[in-house]
C-alpha cells in the first residue's frame, strides 16, 4: 500500500469511527476493503464509496462524477432558481448538498430512506428519509433528477411525465434484480426498454424529445437521459 492509499485509509477509518452508526458492519468492511485494495480506482465505483470519498474531499475534481453531473444539469436546465427533486440521494446525499450550494432562489428536496441521521438540511436543501414511490406531492417542483438510482429511474420518468415536469436521470447497470416481476434477460435490455418507453411517453405528452448524453470521462459508461422541450 503506497502513501496515498495509506492516507486515504486513515481518513476513511477515522470518519467511520467518528460516525459509528452511519453504516452497518458489512458496509464498513466493504468500504475499508475497497480503500485498502483500491479495487476500482477512481472510475465507476460503488455508491457508498463515492459518497464517502466526496464527503472527505478525496475525489479529484476531474474524476468527481457529482461535479460532472451537476455541470451537465446546470447547462441543460439552469439550477440556481429551479426547485429540484432528487430520488435516491444515498446515505450521504452528496449530489443534493452540492446542488444546494450553487442555488439562489431554488431548492432541492432529496428522497431516500437511507439518508444518515447525521445529515441535516439547509436553506436550500430538504432531506426526506422516505422511499419515493410516486405518491408524494410534486407541487412546485421544476425538475426531477436521479444519479444512478437503479429501478427508481422508472419512477422518476413516470412521475415527471404524469406531472409535466422536466427530468434528467443517469442510468446504471441496475434493472433486473431477480424478483418475480423481472422479465429482462440482462441490464442492457432493461436500459433499452426504459429509453424506448421514456421516449414514447415524452413525445405523447408533448414534453419534447428524449436526448442522451454520457459522462464517460468520469468512468461512467451508462447513458444519461433527459427531456428536451426545444425539440417540440
Amino acid at each position: 500500500m503506497d502513501k496515498i492509499q495509506s492516507a486515504r485509509l486513515f481518513l476513511v477509518s477515522e470518519y467511520l469511527k467518528k460516525f459509528p452508526g452511519i453504516f452497518d458492519d458489512y458496509e464498513k468492511k466493504m468500504i475499508l476493503s475497497y480503500v485498502k485494495n483500491n479495487a476500482f480506482g477512481f472510475g465507476l465505483m460503488p455508491d457508498l464509496i463515492r459518497e464517502v470519498y466526496d464527503e472527505l474531499g478525496i475525489l479529484e475534481v476531474d474524476k468527481n462524477i457529482y461535479i460532472g453531473f451537476i455541470k451537465m444539469i446546470d447547462e441543460l436546465f439552469e439550477l440556481k432558481d429551479k426547485n429540484v427533486l432528487e430520488v435516491g440521494g444515498g446515505v450521504l446525499p452528496r449530489l443534493g448538498e452540492r446542488i444546494s450550494q450553487i442555488q439562489d432562489k431554488g431548492t432541492i428536496t432529496v428522497y431516500d430512506s437511507r439518508i444518515s441521521e447525521y445529515k441535516e438540511g439547509n436553506t436550500n436543501l430538504r432531506l426526506v428519509r422516505k422511499k419515493f414511490d410516486g405518491r408524494f406531492s410534486v407541487k412546485g417542483i421544476d425538475l426531477m433528477i436521479g444519479l444512478m438510482p437503479c429501478k427508481a429511474a422508472e419512477v422518476i420518468v413516470d412521475v415527471s411525465v404524469k406531472n409535466n415536469i422536466d427530468f434528467i436521470v443517469a442510468l446504471c447497470e441496475g434493472g433486473p434484480h431477480g424478483d418475480e416481476y423481472d422479465y429482462f434477460e440482462d441490464d442492457e435490455e432493461w436500459r433499452c426498454s426504459l429509453i424506448t418507453y421514456t421516449s414514447r411517453m415524452v413525445e405523447d405528452n408533448k414534453m419534447g424529445k428524449v436526448k442522451i448524453k454520457y459522462l464517460r470521462e468520469y468512468g461512467n459508461p451508462y447513458p444519461i437521459i433527459y427531456n428536451d422541450r426545444s425539440s417540440n
